[in-house]
């Protein structure tokens, strides 16, 4: 028979065995050379799979720092997760979510009981006359306190008030029963002698009406008044003869 005519027989079990070894020897050192992988572990040479596990990309990017490990899992895998058996990395912390709203507030409570009414603040008051050319006459009420005054009209430039502390007067109204002054009014009368009669009176704040009787000095300047009797001493004031009271008429108590 022609040798060359003869059908190839392939080689046996055991030459196959050593075909096989040698190839992995031969790819192994090829991949040792080039860098890919490193030395080759038994689990490498005799896994069931055969297949290399890549280590994934670090977050600082590929060939980076590998400060992000995968970490394998068991065999039971959980929905969502990597089917290669290999966890992902974890990922950067999300941002901080809203405040909620606030609890409810609780109810306020009941209005207090009104306060008493605080006392009355003190009165004011001014009224005037001028029946005359030779003077004026005011009356005044400020502090608690009245004052009379009366102005020269022959003095030309210097024509000033001099004023007279009437509640330094005997029985002025001060508190109690009488009250306090609270209004004022001046009652001057034009009469051709030197000597001029003036009434000054007040209100009160329980609605009493007190009077003191004065008298305008025309014969000298500037004009004076004098609020005394005929021996010196200060005329008094006087609760005036009957009062007012509601529903009379021409009357009064």
């Amino acid at each position: 028979m022609n040798p060359e005519s003869r059908t190839a027989r392939p080689p046996g079990p055991s030459a196959r065995g050593r075909l096989k070894r040698a190839g992995v020897v031969a790819s192994l050192a090829l991949a040792m050379a080039s860098g890919v992988v490193g030395p080759a572990t038994p689990a490498d040479l005799g896994g069931a799979s055969g297949r290399a596990q890549a280590a994934p990309d670090s977050p600082n990017g590929p060939g980076g720092p590998d400060r992000c490990r995968p970490r394998r899992l068991d065999d039971r895998v959980t929905a969502g997760e990597p089917s290669d058996g290999v966890r992902g990395c974890r990922g950067p912390r999300g941002p901080r979510g809203e405040t909620g709203p606030a609890g409810p507030q609780g109810p306020t409570g009941p209005s207090g009981p009104r306060g008493e009414t605080g006392p009355t603040g003190p009165c004011v008051g001014i009224d005037a006359a001028q029946e005359s050319e030779d003077f004026e006459i005011r009356l005044a009420l400020t502090g608690g306190r009245t004052y009379a005054g009366i102005r020269d009209q022959w003095t030309g430039e210097k024509q000033t008030f001099l004023w007279t502390d009437l509640s330094a007067r005997p029985d002025y109204p001060a508190g109690g029963a009488a009250g306090l002054p609270c209004d004022v009014a001046v009652n001057a009368h034009n009469r051709s002698t030197t000597v001029r009669r003036i009434k000054f009176d007040v209100i009160t704040t329980t609605g009493q009406v007190w009077e003191a009787a004065c008298v305008a000095f025309t014969t000298t300047h500037p004009a004076t008044l004098n609020c005394a009797d005929r021996t010196g001493r200060p005329k008094p004031w006087i609760l005036v003869a009957r009062q007012p009271t509601p529903g009379t008429v021409n009357g009064g108590v």
